[in-house]
């Protein structure tokens, strides 16, 4: 009766110190930390736990639930829906219009000037002079400002011109193709015909603003033109009157002229001569030596005779006046001819540029040809609320994860 209880008792003593080797082990191999020791043994601190596990909450509901309520709330139900208006337009030149040769095949207009047009336009359209010339045509305050539209898009009524200029850019977006030279304008306003106003209104801007940096470039150019050809009329007035000097000096007013006129004069008077040497041969027969009618002759031919010899000294002879002979003059006339023929040459020259100048400055240059117009929006496109709301789930489990895997580190450290 005895062995039976006594072996019941080892058996019952032998498992007892099985399962506390087996509890020793775990607490010595398998659970290190305190705090599990203390939940093992029955003796967790609760306190701390309950701390731990209230902050672990409160950071999900602020980092993820909250926020994700918000968003939902805001983009589903207050956001004020945009309204995009899309355009696009290539920068043309009128310049290569103008300059080209009419029998000339060549078609390409100059890719430089394309280029540097477009980069410019696209600064204007970033830059504070857009708002400055779009507030002197509308209201921007009044536009993106109105009590319509939510109060976070809404442009807050004391906005100073940065606020306009930070505002502007997060509503337009402008883009080139490099290749084609295409460009693309998209306006976000909260209104479809304030979207399509504020598009073809940019557009023209953007135009106005091109052609006044172009005009400038052929203002100068048109000065410089109108002072050439000043110059140039001024030289021609001096050499004509230099001209008109020498004519009024030498009597001589066309070189040719006074040689056909001097050569027409010694003929008649050669001839004249051998006429008078004729009769006086013939009347020497017949009269005397010393006759009235010899003397007259002679008195005519000796007359003649000075009269061709200064003919001839006029032409090419030796003068014994202190005016020239036409080869002297020749000289002079050549050269003062040919100044004045180089210099009205150079006049012509001048003011042919002097008018394509002017008419190149009165014309438009550059042009914003927009082979689309400006569309006027039938939907909104903003908000996207699904993509919107997507995008704050990532970003708020992302930083709900953050926070809660610092609170759980911070937790395994204290332990």
């Amino acid at each position: 009766m005895e062995q039976p209880k006594l072996a019941s008792s080892l058996s019952r003593h032998e498992k007892v110190a099985a399962a506390l080797s087996s509890y020793a082990r775990a607490l010595t191999f398998e659970n290190r930390s305190r705090r599990n020791l203390y939940r093992l043994a029955g003796l967790a601190p609760r306190t701390r736990d309950r701390i731990f596990s209230g902050l672990l909450a409160a950071a999900i509901l602020l980092t993820f639930v909250l926020p994700m309520l918000g968003s939902a709330g805001y983009y589903g139900l207050i956001a004020s829906p945009g309204y995009v208006s899309e355009v696009r337009f290539v920068v043309r030149s009128s310049v290569p219009l103008l300059s080209r040769d009419r029998y000339s095949s060549e078609t390409v207009e100059p890719k430089a000037k394309i280029v540097q047009d477009t980069a410019i336009l696209l600064n204007y359209l970033d830059s504070p002079a857009i708002i400055e010339d779009l507030q002197k045509s509308v209201d921007l305050k009044q536009i993106f400002g109105s009590a319509a539209i939510d109060p976070l898009s809404r442009l807050r009524s004391d906005a100073l011109q940065d606020d306009l200029l930070r505002y502007w850019r997060k509503h337009y977006s402008a883009s080139v193709n490099p290749k084609s030279g295409i460009a693309e304008l998209r306006i976000t306003a909260f209104d479809p015909k304030q979207a399509h106003d504020l598009a073809t209104l940019v557009l023209k801007l953007a135009e106005q603003q091109v052609n006044r940096l172009s005009s400038g470039m052929w203002d100068s150019l048109l000065t410089s033109t109108q002072r050439d050809v000043d110059n140039a009329t001024k030289e021609v007035t001096d050499l004509r009157s230099q001209m008109r000097d020498v004519q009024n000096a030498t009597g001589v007013y066309d070189l040719d002229l006074s040689a056909q006129s001097i050569m027409s004069v010694l003929t008649g008077v050669e001839g004249k001569l051998a006429e008078l040497r004729g009769r006086r041969d013939a009347l020497h027969q017949t009269l005397t030596q010393g006759s009235p009618q010899l003397a007259e002759i002679d008195r005519q031919i000796s007359a003649l005779e000075a009269q061709s010899k200064d003919l001839k000294a006029k032409t090419a002879g030796q003068s014994d006046g202190a005016a020239g002979n036409l080869a002297q003059y020749s000289s002079e006339f050549d050269q003062l001819k040919l100044s004045l023929s180089m210099s009205e040459a150079k006049l012509k020259s001048a003011i042919r540029d002097l008018e394509k100048a002017k008419l190149v400055s009165s014309l438009q240059l550059v042009y914003v040809d927009n082979f689309t117009k400006p569309s006027l929006p039938d939907s909104s496109t903003y908000p996207n609320a699904p993509l919107k709301i997507f995008l704050a789930f990532l970003i708020c489990a992302a930083i709900c994860c953050s926070t809660c895997g610092l609170l759980a580190l911070i937790r395994n450290k204290l332990d």
